[in-house]
């Protein structure tokens, strides 16, 4: 059977973790699921999971007004199928096999750090999971979205170890980065990345805080008069970030969602 901490069965640890292997799959040239060894197939069936989680994932987190138990019966139901999947197809154990495994593919799926190597001079070392701060980390941001009325969202970031508690800042990094955009809920081509053009991006030097998104309305299509306007969802990425040394900035995880009160 397939390792559960690989593929995580709690709802909000599998949203995070569907949301940023599809993102990561796509990137790279080649793409990582070329460097990974996965068939065209495989992408678009770990894709399609997405697609059908995102919707109802969205009414899970809205326990006010989307959230019944058959959503979370739905939602378990969807967990399942992609671990099956990948059981079957053996996802997880290609990823493995990668001859240029490195730390940000470790840590995207959820494996043990030891599997990375890098290049030295030719020979093939395991990387050490010792910090070093001259370098950039490939710790991801793990966060909480908690909508509150008004459109706010306050925002709890956690490291990828603890993910829950008391929010705070990966060691060594005095920032919070993040890039946010607001849409109408069902929305076509949502951002998958934080270099979208759609998204603006800001800083906070807390781990904990309240976001306003009531000015972020670029992204919100004109309605026709008489019109009921949708419901509106926050797209979000984060990513650790050093004020003095920008260039050691971690990578961005997402996207994450959360409906808007």
């Amino acid at each position: 059977m397939p390792n559960h901490s690989i593929i995580p069965r709690n709802i909000k640890a599998f949203n995070l973790f569907i949301t940023q292997t599809c993102a990561y799959l796509i990137l790279g040239t080649p793409t990582n699921a070329v460097r990974f060894n996965w068939t065209a197939a495989n992408l678009t069936a770990w894709q399609a999971f997405l697609t059908a989680w995102n919707p109802k994932y969205l009414l899970y987190a809205n326990r006010k007004g989307g959230y019944t138990t058959d959503i979370k019966t739905d939602l378990e139901a969807i967990i399942a199928n992609a671990v099956l999947y990948a059981h079957t197809n053996k996802l997880i154990e290609l990823i493995r096999a990668t001859v240029s495994l490195n730390a940000l593919d470790c840590s995207t799926f959820n494996l043990p750090a030891t599997l990375a190597v890098v290049s030295t001079g030719g020979l093939r070392t395991a990387v050490t999971t010792e910090a070093n701060k001259t370098i950039a980390t490939t710790e991801l941001v793990y966060p909480k979205l908690i909508p509150t009325a008004g459109g706010f969202v306050q925002v709890l970031c956690f490291t990828e170890v603890a993910k829950s508690g008391r929010s705070h800042k990966l060691e060594g990094y005095d920032l919070v980065e993040h890039a946010v955009g607001v849409f109408y809920l069902g929305s076509a081509n949502l951002p998958t990345h934080a270099t979208d053009g759609r998204l603006t991006t800001a800083h906070s030097s807390k781990a904990g805080y309240i976001l306003p998104t009531a000015s972020l309305t670029a992204n919100l299509t004109a309605l026709t008069a008489g019109t009921v306007e949708p419901a509106k969802i926050a797209v979000f990425f984060f990513r650790w970030s050093k004020s003095k040394h920008p260039e050691h900035d971690g990578p961005w995880s997402g996207p994450f969602t959360t409906p808007l009160l």
